[in-house]
C-alpha cells in the first residue's frame, strides 16, 4: 500500500513548510473507523486507522511549528475516546486545527454531551466544513443547498436532524451558542487563512476583528 504521512520522504517538505509558516490546509490524515459493532467502509480495520493517526502524530511531534487545518477533523471524531485523543492532540500541538468537513453523519455514534464539551471547549480550533466544492446543475444545487441546512440546524439547534451533508441517521442538534457558531463559521478562517479577511472585505463583507 502506500506509505504513511511519516515516511522520510515527506520530511523535508514538512522541514520547509514548518520553517518558512506555510499553512498545510484540508489534510487527509486517515478515514473514518466506527466503533465494534458500527465500523465504517472507509476503514473497518481499527490496527490501520491507529497506525494512520499514529504516523500523523510522529510528524506533529517532530515538526511542532508545523501549521496544520486537518480535513475531516482528523477522522478522531466517529467515537467517545476518539474524540479524547483528538482533545490530547489539539492541546499538545498550538499549531493544529481541525475542520468539520464530512463528519456530521458520524455525529450520531458519539455521546451528545462530550461532542458538544469539545465543540466548546476547542471552538478556537475548529473550523465548518461539508466537503463539496462544484456544483453541476440546479438540481444539485439545491440538494446540496438543504444538506448545508442540516448541518446548520445539528450546530445552531437542539432539534432531531435527518442526517448531516451526507447520511440520513437521526442526529441531535449541538445548541452552540453564537459566539461559538461565529468562530466556527469564520472567524478562525479569517485568522487562519493568509488573505482570506481582504477577499470577503473585497466582496463587501465584514469578518470583524480577530479575537484571538
Amino acid at each position: 500500500g502506500f506509505p504513511y504521512v511519516d515516511d522520510p520522504a515527506n520530511e523535508p517538505l514538512f522541514a520547509e513548510a514548518e520553517r518558512s509558516g506555510i499553512l498545510l490546509t484540508s489534510t487527509h490524515i486517515a478515514d473514518p473507523n466506527g466503533p465494534f459493532g458500527n465500523r465504517t467502509q472507509w476503514c473497518a480495520d481499527p490496527v490501520e486507522f491507529w497506525r494512520e493517526i499514529t504516523a500523523f502524530h510522529n510528524v506533529l511531534r517532530k515538526f511542532p511549528g508545523l501549521r496544520v487545518v486537518a480535513a475531516h477533523a482528523g477522522w478522531l471524531i466517529c467515537q467517545d475516546a476518539q474524540i479524547d485523543y483528538l482533545r490530547y492532540l489539539l492541546e499538545t500541538f498550538p499549531n493544529l486545527n481541525i475542520d468539520l468537513a464530512a463528519t456530521f453523519q458520524y455525529y450520531y455514534m458519539i455521546n451528545h454531551d462530550n461532542l458538544r464539551d469539545f465543540m466548546m471547549e476547542y471552538a478556537d480550533r475548529i473550523l465548518f466544513g461539508t466537503d463539496i466544492s462544484n456544483l453541476n446543475s440546479g438540481e444539485e444545487t439545491k440538494r446540496r443547498a438543504a444538506a448545508y441546512s442540516r448541518c446548520f440546524r445539528i450546530l445552531e439547534t437542539d432539534e432531531m436532524v435527518e442526517g448531516g451533508f451526507f447520511g440520513s441517521n437521526p442526529i441531535k442538534g449541538l445548541k452552540l451558542p453564537e459566539e461559538i457558531l461565529e468562530k466556527i463559521y469564520y472567524k478562525n478562517a479569517v485568522r487562519i487563512y493568509p488573505g482570506l479577511r481582504e477577499s470577503m472585505e473585497a466582496l463587501g463583507y465584514n469578518p470583524g476583528q480577530d479575537e484571538n
